[in-house]
């Protein structure tokens, strides 16, 4: 069950850490494919495919992020047998927080660190004014104007946008839509960065970040936007490998 969920994971003879990612709304594990060459030895980086994309275009799109972190859960269990951190780029952060909290819930599991990234606290969303209800031209620009990252050739070409936004929709909807329960602070540290030039989430909107955890909570800004995160394979993951003393 773990290879459909995981199809890029390169499994390692004697993994020391297990780093998952997730992605951003419209996003999937190709997100992450230049990750696992920045890894040392003993880090296993395993980039995270939701359903409805790429491997898995033909499964049902998720509809809550809250139903579809227990799946994701089982899912990735048996891969819980070494220390392992929860890294979710903007979508992807509110993903990796619930799967947190379900880990030490039901599992008394938790991540050695949750790094979030591009990502408002949880439930800010409800913040910024709702999207996924537009019509699809309106939403590919509105999603543009907001974020950034849709590429001229998917918004000025229906067919392209036919397959693509149909995706960055269900998501955009799961992020509007997502709420956090009450429930007992995570005891993991938390890391939360943002790009300097991201014109949503700025570095006072990491600060909320901090209230998820009992645990440290260390912020950074990094060069570039909204996706900034993806680009910076090597820092972010140094500090991971420091942590445990991987380098």
């Amino acid at each position: 069950m773990s290879e459909t969920w995981l199809p890029m994971r390169r499994p390692s003879a004697a993994p020391l850490l297990r780093l998952f990612c997730l992605p951003h709304a419209g996003g999937a594990a190709s997100a992450f494919r230049a990750w696992p060459a920045a890894a040392p030895y003993g880090l296993e980086v395993c980039p995270v495919q939701l359903p409805g994309r790429e491997t898995r275009f033909a499964d049902p799109l998720p509809t809550g992020i809250t139903d579809l972190v227990p799946v994701l859960a089982e899912a990735l269990l048996p891969l819980l047998d070494v220390p392992f951190a929860l890294l979710g780029n903007s979508m992807g952060a509110l993903i990796a927080y619930e799967l947190a909290r379900h880990l030490q819930r039901e599992y008394l599991l938790a991540p050695v660190r949750l790094v979030v990234a591009a990502a408002r606290r949880p439930g800010g969303a409800a913040d910024l004014e709702p999207l996924s209800h537009l019509e699809d031209l309106a939403f590919g620009r509105a999603m543009q104007a907001r974020h950034g990252g849709i590429p001229a050739a998917i918004l000025d070409d229906p067919q392209a946008g036919a397959v693509f936004l149909p995706v960055l929709r269900a998501d955009m909807a799961m992020v509007e839509g997502y709420r956090p329960a009450p429930g007992p602070p995570l005891t993991c540290p938390v890391t939360a960065y943002a790009g300097a030039g991201d014109r949503t989430v700025g570095p006072a909107d990491l600060d909320g970040w901090a209230e998820v955890t009992t645990g440290r909570f260390e912020r950074h800004l990094l060069d570039g936007d909204h996706f900034a995160v993806l680009s910076h394979a090597a820092p972010v993951i140094g500090r991971l490998a420091d942590e445990l003393a991987l380098r």
